[in-house]
């Protein structure tokens, strides 16, 4: 009988910032970066991040919400200079920019986190549609943190996880989630 090893789990997780709440929302910062839900700590070798243009987005139709801008100017002005600060780039340049860095992983990552993916994912294969794109992931590799810490803690006592940067700043909300999954993983046993 032959042992297969087991691969290295490479995972992906995603956190995005928009200017909407629906599928057609401007976007405008992208964070990743690579875990491994059984380790420690992130790859900090491993990540992505830019902000984008907003007049870019209105050029390709990706739409703002009064309630989202209203939402943003209650923020931190630590959060609002993450999201908003420069340099940013044009949309389409963004989305190739990402999927071509998905696609360059190895070994490629073959699970895709998001907070929750039904937004986070969803608003950026939209995107990546919408401009002839080509999305890097198959819809069973998606991945929700609020299922999987649900899971792990079901009377909603996860650990508070600390880290560098404010809340709503894609970057370090896509770091604090993958080190959330790797805490959910221990309490499961996975």
């Amino acid at each position: 009988m032959a042992i297969l090893a087991r691969m290295p789990d490479r995972n992906l997780m995603i956190d995005i910032e928009t200017l909407d709440t629906e599928v057609s929302a401007a976007i405008v910062s992208i964070a990743a970066i690579t875990f491994n839900p059984r380790g420690e700590g992130v790859d900090d070798e491993k990540t992505f991040r830019t902000t984008i243009d907003q007049r870019s987005n209105e050029w390709h139709g990706r739409t703002v919400s009064d309630s989202t801008l209203a939402w943003w100017s209650m923020q931190s002005p630590e959060a609002r200079d993450a999201t908003f600060g420069g340099p940013h780039v044009e949309l389409s340049t963004a989305l190739r920019q990402f999927t071509r860095w998905i696609n360059c992983l190895k070994p490629t990552c073959t699970r895709v986190w998001a907070k929750d993916p039904d937004f986070d994912i969803n608003i950026l294969r939209h995107a990546c549609d919408g401009l002839n794109i080509r999305w890097p992931f198959k819809f069973w590799e998606g991945r929700s943190c609020r299922t999987a810490l649900e899971l792990a803690y079901p009377e909603g006592d996860f650990p508070h996880v600390l880290m560098d940067g404010p809340a709503h700043d894609a970057f370090a909300d896509a770091k604090k989630q993958a080190v959330e999954i790797q805490h959910a993983y221990y309490v499961l046993g996975a």
